[in-house]
């Protein structure tokens, strides 16, 4: 699943070793998040080629997941599309050698694997967004409320912080106005 031995891959060497795969990983990112709800069956195309002592992957993931709206905790239908790119140091080619890719991933010597399946749950994962709502939160900037109270905005708080420091001027000349009497109290 996902996970090819080297030496198969080497097979490769004037073409891409090609695959497609829909799996549903539903209950390794749920063990792996307790924000995810749900997820569709993930759609992978890829392919991994060799480059001098490295093999480079590039794949396209696809799925939507179930999430919690991180305001109001309502489901959040969220599609996940990400394209993923790492290179894996199968002969261990030289640190300056690799300046070129974000992402090396050294291979086991005792192992000689490639796995992109752990590459996909860790992607998936990292590409849900800090801040999610649902259709109507976000169009019109619903925050929740109760019983005497509400959420606010940080631009709505510093609004109102602003609306109480500026002081009526009519006001601002009775505020002293008591001032002697309390000094006569002490």
């Amino acid at each position: 699943m996902l996970n090819w031995d080297v030496q198969d891959v080497r097979r490769y060497k004037d073409k891409p070793f090609e695959f497609e795969e829909k799996l549903d990983l539903t209950e390794e990112l749920k063990a792996r998040s307790e924000d995810i709800m749900n997820a569709a069956p993930v759609e992978i195309q890829g392919q991994l080629f060799n480059d001098n002592g490295l093999v480079i992957s590039d794949v396209k993931v696809k799925t939507t997941l179930t999430v919690p709206s991180t305001r109001s905790l309502l489901p959040v239908e969220l599609p996940i599309n990400i394209r993923i790119n790492e290179a894996y140091n199968v002969d261990d080619v030289a640190a300056e050698d690799l300046e070129d890719y974000n992402v090396v991933i050294p291979i086991d010597d005792e192992n000689p694997t490639i796995n992109v399946y752990e590459s996909i749950v860790d992607n998936i994962l990292l590409s849900i967004p800090q801040k999610v709502l649902t259709k109507k939160e976000s169009e019109e900037n619903i925050m929740p409320s109760g019983k005497n109270w509400e959420v606010i905005s940080e631009d709505d708080f510093k609004k109102q912080k602003e609306e109480e420091e500026h002081v009526n001027p009519e006001f601002a000349k009775l505020k002293d106005l008591f001032k002697d009497d309390d000094d006569d109290k002490e």
